[in-house]
């Protein structure tokens, strides 16, 4: 069924989220030490100097990062906005889950694997790896697979409205989101980016549950609530509201360590959630 010019909002957020991870992807992999390709592209627009004085940094490495982590959670913005202008705009169908399906598997399969290689190449550069670990660089792309794995699942699901079928509307998904895994490699780079004097060796510990633990979450049925469906139920925003208050709080309270512990704790709140019933 087609929807005309009333599916071009949100097929146009879906495709920005798209071409956003394939620029990280590209970025990621053109240089040994992730930035410096981010920010020679800014250099040739002419714009480097400009992003360089709005930061206020003075390494263009660290401008690179930082651009390259703008670019990347502007595309998660865009899609964290595209099922929700489909819904207004009465444009929801089978080719804009498959579509966001597709989109998500660039910027949060492939692009937090090309981002995490290239973080765990650098750190084991720099010595940080233990000695024999050398190998764990290429952990990251098991996030590609497990996303992929994740996506068709939920593209399935959502096709055959199974979660309909299995009469427990208390939490949107089962598994950790794909673009989750976007989050916490990006909060890995905000790390770096923010904490030079930060140990390679605990950032390696950091990578190392990301490219492990992450996967697993999100190819599991560990039920889990969104940040999609606002509204639905009070008891569900109530919730929402509470863990995003803690994640601001850890934020400001450890900076961008905090950040991805507040991520690492996402997947706890589901299961707390599930096992105390706090969501019926």
């Amino acid at each position: 069924m087609g929807y005309g010019w009333r599916s071009w909002p949100a097929n146009a957020l879906t495709l920005t989220n798209m071409g956003a991870g394939a620029l990280v992807c590209w970025w990621a992999a053109s240089e040994f030490d992730l930035g410096w390709a981010p920010s020679e592209w800014l250099e040739s627009l002419g714009m480097l100097e400009g992003w360089m004085d709005l930061l206020g940094v003075r390494e263009r490495r660290i401008a690179g990062m930082l651009w390259l982590l703008a670019v990347w959670m502007f595309g998660q913005f865009c899609d964290l906005l595209d099922g929700a202008v489909a819904r207004a705009m009465k444009a929801e169908g089978p080719q804009g889950v498959m579509l966001d399906s597709m989109a998500d598997l660039v910027s949060a399969g492939l692009a937090p694997a090309f981002v995490g290689m290239a973080l765990m190449t650098e750190w084991r550069a720099m010595g940080g790896l233990p000695e024999g670990w050398a190998w764990t660089v290429i952990l990251p792309l098991l996030v590609m697979l497990a996303a992929a794995w994740r996506l068709a699942r939920f593209t399935r699901g959502a096709l055959l409205q199974e979660e309909g079928a299995k009469g427990d509307d208390r939490f949107d998904f089962e598994g950790l989101p794909a673009p989750f895994a976007a989050l916490y490699w990006g909060g890995l780079v905000w790390t770096w980016s923010q904490c030079p004097g930060w140990g390679c060796d605990a950032l390696w510990t950091l990578g190392l549950v990301g490219s492990l633990l992450l996967p697993l979450g999100m190819v599991s049925t560990l039920p889990q609530v969104g940040f999609k469906h606002w509204g639905k139920r009070k008891s569900w925003d109530l919730q929402r509201l509470i863990w995003l208050l803690g994640a601001l709080l850890a934020c400001v309270w450890a900076g961008p360590l905090g950040g991805v512990l507040a991520l690492i704790s996402y997947p706890l709140f589901g299961a707390v959630s599930h096992r105390f019933g706090t969501l019926n």
